[in-house]
């Protein structure tokens, strides 16, 4: 057996064992749902066995022709396939319209390397059952591109929805497929495609199960969790807005616990497009919002009046929707936000009893 052979056996074995362990830890984990789980899990397996059928090939394929079928089945297998993961993973993870193009896409490269089993197109194993590249490689390379920029655009939109602060882990990620599959691009003999990409699917799968230990489940806000860990490192100076749900209990008393969690998330993702380029939004409670606006020179006021006015125009669609009480104070330090804290629920509570002392006078006057 060549030094290459047992090097590249080697590194085959430590990538399956890994991707095991990976749906392992998977398969424990129980932060996200089975469907996701079920997902990464199905990838990860079909990735340990493309890297398997890689090394048969390697190892036994070379000078046998009678294997030489099977080698071209399984490399028009793994061309197909390797643009798909990225697409899978974007679009599971990070739902959004306007995949059907990219799905089309896909097909029809899915269509070309079975093709090309017969007419060397993208690649093709000659006699003795050696690989080469075909005329039409380049198509593989753009193909494969588009789906990892898909990839990059969905995860960066992810981010920004999420509120996550991992932007620079979400390119770390994204880096380390780029170099592992264009390290194997320059040279075929150095294979890296298939470890890296069962690697990047468990940074994957970490990185998308931190955001939803971040994130409220129903508003998809941050949650307390994330709020606790920001004054824990702040980000100062800050204003501290403090919101609040005006009347939610007879809400849920009068229309039902279902249609208050509508509510919830309706007022969560008029906060997050009043307030989301400022600062940070989170769900502090049960009917309980925060933000902390970081952004310098930041106009309170026209943010707190531009919430107003969602809701306002909300209301036409749903005249149940309940109205908002807002209350801010300025931290310049750390050792002040704690009493700007109490300051902002204080000034959120004095919006609320005049709110409710203004309506009170006008049924007074009717």
């Amino acid at each position: 057996m060549s030094g290459y052979v047992q090097l590249f056996t080697g590194v085959t074995i430590i990538s399956v064992l890994f991707m095991v362990v990976s749906m392992i830890l998977i398969t424990d984990n129980r932060t996200v749902g089975r469907r996701i789980r079920s997902l990464f899990l199905a990838c990860l397996c079909s990735v340990a066995l493309i890297a398997i059928a890689d090394w048969f090939n390697i190892v036994f394929g070379q000078g046998q022709a009678s294997l030489r079928l099977f080698h071209a089945v399984s490399m028009a297998v793994t061309f197909a396939l390797a643009p798909v993961f990225p697409v899978i993973i974007a679009h599971t993870l990070f739902p959004q319209t306007g995949i059907k193009s990219i799905v089309v896409l896909l097909a029809l490269h899915a269509i070309l390397e079975f093709v090309t089993i017969f007419g060397g197109y993208v690649f093709f194993i000659d006699a003795s059952n050696a690989y080469h590249r075909g005329h039409a490689y380049m198509a593989y390379i753009v193909v494969y591109s588009v789906s990892a920029i898909y990839l990059a655009y969905q995860s960066i939109q992810a981010g920004r929805t999420y509120q996550s602060a991992s932007q620079l882990s979400i390119c770390a990620i994204l880096c380390f497929l780029a170099a592992g599959v264009g390290i194997q691009l320059v040279d075929t003999t150095v294979r890296t495609t298939w470890p890296t990409v069962g690697m990047t699917l468990f940074l994957y799968f970490q990185f998308y199960s931190e955001m939803i230990l971040r994130t409220d489940a129903l508003t998809h806000l941050l949650n307390r969790h994330s709020y606790d860990e920001f004054l824990a490192r702040p980000k100062l100076p800050c204003t501290v807005v403090l919101i609040d749900v005006d009347n939610f209990k007879h809400v849920n008393d009068t229309y039902g616990h279902a249609f208050g969690d509508v509510c919830l998330e309706t007022l969560a993702r008029l906060i997050r497009r009043a307030f989301g380029s400022a600062g940070l939004c989170f769900r502090t409670g049960g009917d309980e919002f925060t933000v902390m606006v970081t952004r310098r020179k930041a106009d309170i006021a026209s943010y707190a009046q531009k919430l107003e006015s969602l809701v306002t125009e909300a209301q036409h669609d749903e005249p149940r929707l309940p109205t908002v009480s807002v209350g801010t104070a300025q931290a310049e330090s750390a050792s002040s936000l704690p009493s700007a804290i109490v300051s902002a629920d204080q000034a959120m509570y004095d919006a609320k009893r005049a709110a409710k002392q203004s309506r009170a006078a006008k049924i007074e006057r009717l």
